[in-house]
């Protein structure tokens, strides 16, 4: 059987770590739908600005975690992060940042919405960042492992989440 060029050099490239780790399904929990599941809410301790933020936990019908938001508000724009979880080694971070088309506490000025919403995506395999081989990044991935490494220290070691992401592999 002749297998295609491009499949043979993408299999020599790929690591038995990369192999290892579902970034599919990693993906696919962090754009799954949360409807049916149990929600807890908890006020953020270590507040990032005057309108403060809220923890949202999301959990399966037999008490397991699926799903940790954490939305931090602003008069500019607002800060949201989700954590989802594939399983104990294997979990993914979405950090988003909102920003508005004005400052949201000018009362004569008009209806206020969105201007831009961007969101990086960090992997976790064993507790650790993924990060693709060198050569095949479209990042810069010095900034990615530090932005991502921050991320997993807010969303699965902060000590408000903490009783619920002991479990997970840091």
């Amino acid at each position: 059987m002749k297998w295609p060029l491009s499949l043979v050099c993408m299999l020599s490239a790929a690591t038995p770590a990369a192999a290892d780790c579902a970034l599919d399904k990693i993906e696919t929990a962090l754009s799954a739908p949360l409807d049916g599941l149990k929600r807890l809410d908890r006020d953020v301790t270590d507040v990032q600005s005057t309108e403060g933020g809220q923890w949202q936990i999301y959990r399966e019908a037999d008490g397991r975690v699926n799903t940790i938001f954490r939305v931090d508000g602003g008069e500019s724009g607002m800060g949201e992060r989700r954590l989802s979880i594939v399983n104990r080694k294997t979990y993914g971070i979405a950090v988003t940042r909102v920003d508005y088309m004005r400052h949201a506490f000018v009362e004569d000025a008009g209806p206020n919405a969105t201007a831009k919403r961007t969101t990086d995506y960090y992997y976790y395999c064993d507790g650790k960042l993924y990060l693709p081989p060198e050569g095949y990044s479209m990042v810069d991935a010095t900034a990615y492992k530090a932005s991502g490494l921050e991320a997993q220290a807010m969303m699965v070691k902060d000590k408000d989440v903490a009783d619920f992401t002991k479990g997970l592999a840091k």
